[in-house]
């Protein structure tokens, strides 16, 4: 990691992306406590979560639109953009404004699809190859960092003051990152506008996903896990009620955990590319997620803060190899559209998986469910595993080669230039 912050403005850049995901994870959670005040609704607050997740089922769209603009202006508009969106949040009042916070949430869904495959695209064009996996599991660990800080802060200021200054920190942090890319000089590159019609450009990323047999591969097997995980989401309450007799708030240190594991999943991530390669460093990690689970039948808290680390470990180094074989795989100029089609397929998985878990709760013991998510995904795991020849390790001294040759973040800008783009980036957590 230390090559790729050698790289000028990269520093920079990284003090923009803490910033704004800190933002990002304050503002989450204050939203849906929000509702929760204002109306004392479980319901209407869990539609919150709906409503920053339903606008993923545009992604493809929405990388078509990232594909046709220069990286670097475009995710400074969509951060300033998302500055202003936020701002009607400061005159809600009372629950007769509640509309407001579901309004700004459907923006706020939209945003992290638009730019997560900006901003991948952004690294793209400014990491060489070889040092992509370093880069990814940098800003992975970032993000990991602030997801344990940041709900927390988000919550505590809420209770102390309400929303209103957790919206102005996130106003902030927005404006704080478009100032960061502001400040670094990229050598880009005007997207050429294409003759095809519109609808066929968008189905450009689902075509190269499909084509591309690592990134297709990967897809597949991580769609199937999350088919699987999904329904942990839902489970999980079962587990923790009549499995480990604790109560629902039991899950908020459950996932802090987990999320320690995440941190230190992102960091060893690198490594463990570099010593098996993209593909099967994804296929491990869903092995993991099977082990996981598989410790998990037996309710005891001892094996629960067992697994959880493991899971939020494996989470984040499946997710960091993921997109690093999509960048390595992909051309920078439909990296938006890849990115933003690979979110719809997962997205789409998981969200009928938490709907299918819902439902079957009800009537199946979660300890069979339990068993039967564990048998698919080690089962995934070994059908991955098999294909993992598709992206080998990376010979010992191949990040030290290029690593000057690599486009200075500095570098001065060159005609219209215009980041490349790239993508997937922040699919979405497995269990979270």
């Amino acid at each position: 990691m230390r090559d790729v912050l050698r790289i000028r403005g990269m520093r920079v850049l990284l003090g923009g992306e803490l910033t704004s995901t800190f933002g990002d994870w304050a503002m989450f959670l204050a939203l849906a406590i929000w509702v929760k005040t204002l109306t004392n609704s479980n319901s209407l607050a869990g539609l919150v979560l709906l409503a920053a997740a339903a606008p993923a089922l545009g992604a493809p769209l929405y990388g078509w639109v990232v594909d046709r603009f220069r990286r670097r202006p475009f995710l400074i508009a969509a951060n300033l953009l998302s500055a202003v969106a936020i701002v009607p949040l400061l005159f809600v009042d009372s629950r007769h404004d509640v509309w407001i916070i579901f309004a700004v949430t459907v923006c706020y869904g939209i945003s992290g699809s638009v730019m997560s495959g900006a901003f991948a695209g952004l690294l793209k064009e400014l990491v060489p190859d070889e040092k992509l996996g370093a880069a990814n599991g940098m800003f992975s660990t970032i993000r990991q960092g602030m997801r344990l800080v940041g709900p927390l802060a988000g919550a505590g200021l809420f209770a102390a003051y309400g929303g209103h200054p957790v919206a102005l920190i996130d106003i902030a942090s927005f404006v704080v990152a478009a100032l960061a890319l502001a400040s670094i000089r990229v050598a880009e590159v005007r997207p050429e506008r294409s003759e095809q019609h519109w609808l066929s450009e968008v189905g450009a990323g689902l075509r190269h996903m499909w084509s591309t047999i690592a990134i297709r591969d990967t897809t597949v097997s991580i769609a199937v896990c999350l088919l699987a995980l999904g329904a942990v989401d839902t489970i999980v309450f079962a587990y923790i009620d009549e499995g480990l007799h604790k109560p629902p708030s039991f899950l908020g240190l459950l996932l802090t955990v987990q999320g320690i594991g995440a941190i230190f999943g992102a960091l060893a991530a690198p490594a463990i590319m570099t010593r098996l390669g993209e593909v099967a460093t994804v296929a491990l990690a869903i092995g993991s997620f099977g082990l996981c689970i598989g410790l998990i039948i037996y309710p005891s808290i001892v094996l629960a803060f067992i697994a959880m680390p493991l899971a939020g470990l494996a989470n984040t180094a499946g997710f960091v190899a993921y997109s690093t074989v999509m960048q390595r795989g992909t051309p920078g100029p439909i990296m938006g559209r890849v990115s933003a089609a690979a979110d719809m397929v997962i997205g789409s998985a998981q969200t009928l998986s938490m709907a299918a878990g819902a439902s079957l709760i009800a009537v199946v013991d979660y300890k069979a469910m339990f068993a039967i998510i564990s048998a698919a995904l080690l089962v995934n795991c070994g059908v991955l595993w098999r294909r993992r020849v598709l992206s080998p390790p990376t010979p010992a001294g191949a990040a030290a080669v290029a690593g000057d040759g690599a486009p200075a973040l500095d570098a001065i800008a060159v005609g219209d230039g215009r980041p490349v783009d790239t993508t997937p980036a922040a699919v979405v957590d497995a269990t979270s």
